[in-house]
């Protein structure tokens, strides 16, 4: 059965977070101003879309979310630290010129999550607390950078711009988020009217059929993206195929929040949207099969051209 409550309040998180994600991804101004950007930073990146900005704001606020739970268990800490290292990922991503070896950024990081352990973990199990901060830090860290490269290649050499400087420029990028949601929006309600099968107690309120719907939604609406805005040489299979990853690890995306809601005994990971939870509530799909889409069209341009 569908909850009535809860249905008022997805209804009208819609009504006002599409038209606002829909300007956001397709606003195709750079947020830094050309004049500045020209001669800092790298060609590729010269300039900061708003999707962009928006999907750092993301990022940030789903790992305050994930070091509000962690300090549930280590209320002595310096998790801020992780703070500093994600914004110079960031700021490194548009201006190459600052940037180290990604080797070298990830031994910055064990770096940070070790000295945190010594400095603040007395009493504690201090492998522990750095494990669960340096995993927590570096996967919303690949998370984010997977967001952002949605705005350049390889992503734009399989969904080229059709319509620059307008509301209708990124396209490729609104079906894959639009894929996404409608996974999880099929899966919801399918789950909640016929869904019989429970098949997981992390998450009881997901069923087998409700699952099988959202592949299927997820399935169906990115084929239809890729027959539309993507290039034609790429066949209408590997849209097909993205459907299957979102599918799959958008699904697996909120599995894999509730365990960690779980461990830290939560309901919600905080209260920024009303009834709905906070960032990593909303956009745990999002942040999950973002990385593996990344992966995937990457995988794609490099075997076929």
């Amino acid at each position: 059965m569908i909850n009535p409550s809860n249905l008022k309040k997805r209804l009208l998180f819609a009504l006002w977070a599409a038209p606002l994600g829909w300007f956001l991804i397709n606003a195709d101004f750079s947020v830094i101003p050309r004049a500045y950007a020209s001669g800092i930073f790298h060609e590729d990146t010269m300039v900061m879309y708003m999707g962009q900005l928006f999907a750092m704001i993301l990022v940030f606020i789903g790992l305050s979310e994930y070091l509000k739970m962690l300090r549930i268990s280590f209320a002595r800490n310096g998790f801020w630290l992780v703070y500093l290292w994600l914004c110079f990922q960031f700021a490194s991503y548009f201006w190459p010129a600052i940037s180290l070896k990604r080797s070298l950024d990830t031994y910055l990081l064990i770096l940070i999550v070790a000295a945190e352990a010594i400095a603040w973990g007395g009493g504690t199990p201090r492998w522990k607390r750095a494990s669960l901060l340096f995993s927590g830090t570096v996967f919303l860290s690949v998370a984010g950078f997977s967001l952002l490269s949605f705005y350049h290649e390889p992503f734009k050499q399989i969904f080229p711009q059709m319509f620059k400087a307008s509301m209708l420029s990124h396209l490729g990028i609104v079906t894959v988020i639009f894929s996404i949601v409608m996974c999880d929006s099929i899966a919801y309600f399918v789950g909640s009217i016929w869904g019989r099968h429970h098949f997981s107690s992390i998450s009881p309120n997901k069923t087998l059929e409700g699952s099988a719907a959202g592949l299927i939604a997820a399935i169906l609406f990115s084929t239809i993206g890729w027959f539309f805005f993507a290039d034609g040489k790429y066949s209408l299979l590997l849209g097909i195929m993205m459907g299957l990853l979102i599918g799959i690890f958008a699904q697996l995306g909120g599995f894999i929040v509730s365990i960690i809601k779980r461990y830290f005994n939560v309901k919600d990971a905080s209260d920024i949207f009303p009834g709905h939870g906070g960032v990593l509530d909303r956009f745990d799909s999002l942040f999950f099969a973002a990385p593996i889409l990344n992966l995937f069209f990457v995988i794609l341009v490099k075997f076929t051209g």
